[in-house]
């Protein structure tokens, strides 16, 4: 439409300056109407235009926001369960740091604990949709900048910084699990439970993987910002 009527516009002045009818104090008046036209319908179409480029682009940041709500409600159901994971941990291998000398540790303690002996706990989280909306440079069509703020820093700082830790953990515990197979023999009959109670056990349950508390804060911290980031995003779009 806009185009239309700038076509119109430009066919008249032209026109009118060929025009022989009128004088040229006339002309001008009529070039200069013709001309407010044109800038008026371009100045129309431009922010009709950007209208609807924000619309579509505050439609792509809502049906983003929506979705990493839900994928932020099921990872902190994921991390709940990880922090407990980590306190059972502690808890075991607070009790084999503490074995006395000369002592081995209980066969139901060790029946108890076995799911935590060798397994490794880590956050492996929904990041897909937001490294897609990232990747994309749409990041910066949140119009809240507290909330885009918020989500940059749990998916940039936060996160990395809770994968680190427990990254940690793993590599002291893969060592901790190395250092038995090498020693135990006849497993799980023969020596293993002087093998668990022995000093190396003991000092690297002690200082490494009883000493989880760095990782429960990194997980608290997480849970906190995603809640967070959760309650700004139902502010954001009530229903």
């Amino acid at each position: 439409m806009a185009e239309l009527e700038v076509a119109k516009s430009t066919k008249k002045i032209y026109d009118t300056a060929q025009s022989r009818e009128h004088n040229v104090l006339h002309k001008l008046k009529e070039i200069g109407m013709e001309i407010a036209i044109i800038i008026f319908a371009v100045s129309v179409s431009i922010a009709f235009h950007n209208w609807s480029e924000e619309r579509h682009e505050q439609k792509e940041v809502k049906h983003f926001l929506l979705g990493i709500k839900k994928d932020l409600r099921s990872d902190i159901a994921k991390m709940q369960g990880d922090m407990e994971a980590y306190k059972n941990q502690k808890k075991f291998f607070g009790y084999i740091a503490r074995i006395p000398n000369g002592q081995v540790a209980s066969q139901d303690s060790i029946h108890l604990n076995r799911d935590f002996m060798f397994n490794f706990t880590g956050f492996n989280g929904n990041q897909g949709r937001y490294q897609g909306f990232k990747s994309s440079g749409k990041i910066g069509f949140i119009e809240n900048e507290e909330l885009q703020n918020d989500i940059l820093d749990f998916y940039e700082e936060d996160v990395p910084l809770l994968i680190t830790s427990t990254d940690f953990y793993k590599s002291q515990k893969l060592k901790y699990a190395d250092f038995l197979f090498d020693h135990v023999q006849n497993y799980p009959d023969g020596n293993f439970l002087k093998m668990i109670s022995s000093d190396p056990i003991k000092n690297r349950s002690k200082v490494y993987l009883s000493a989880v508390d760095q990782i429960i804060g990194n997980y608290t911290k997480c849970i906190q910002q995603m809640e967070k980031i959760v309650t700004k995003i139902d502010h954001e779009y009530k229903h």
